[in-house]
């Protein structure tokens, strides 16, 4: 197994346990981390450990109950790796479970996870969430 995948891993390994110490540790300081668009915390591309923690961690940890990321497929090629999976879930204000398959693409430096994109169909995670406003599924206008 590449010293890449490796720390993918423990990456996973320590959202599953919820380590944040663990996790940002495995971060590199020259960071470049981004949700796909549409995903509830996207916002931009975040360059700051703490960024990770702020408007990801915590906020999953806040809104979901048995929230997991677990990659099941990994493709690697050098300092890159690209795993595949699945996120799941129940939404704590709606009680909604979700699954949504994700594809998560990473770059490897000085033994650090330096990059982050995440691909994954936003829409399934959106519908177990709550709603103030936006398109309802059956395209009625929902909220203010």
């Amino acid at each position: 197994m590449s010293k890449a995948v490796q720390i993918v891993r423990a990456f996973y390994d320590a959202v599953s346990r919820a380590d944040a110490a663990t996790v940002v540790s495995l971060l590199h300081a020259d960071l470049h981390w981004t949700e796909a668009e549409g995903f509830p915390y996207y916002s931009g591309t975040w360059r700051q450990l703490q960024e990770v923690l702020d408007r990801l961690l915590v906020p999953l940890v806040r809104d979901w109950d048995n929230f997991s990321a677990v990659a099941d497929d990994f493709i690697v090629e050098g300092d890159r790796v690209v795993s595949l999976g699945a996120y799941s879930g129940v939404n704590k204000a709606t009680g909604k479970a979700m699954r949504a398959p994700f594809a998560h693409v990473w770059r490897v430096a000085d033994g650090k996870l330096a990059r982050f994109d995440m691909y994954t169909d936003t829409l399934l995670i959106d519908r177990a969430m709550p709603h103030r406003r936006g398109i309802g599924s059956d395209g009625a206008q929902i909220g203010p």
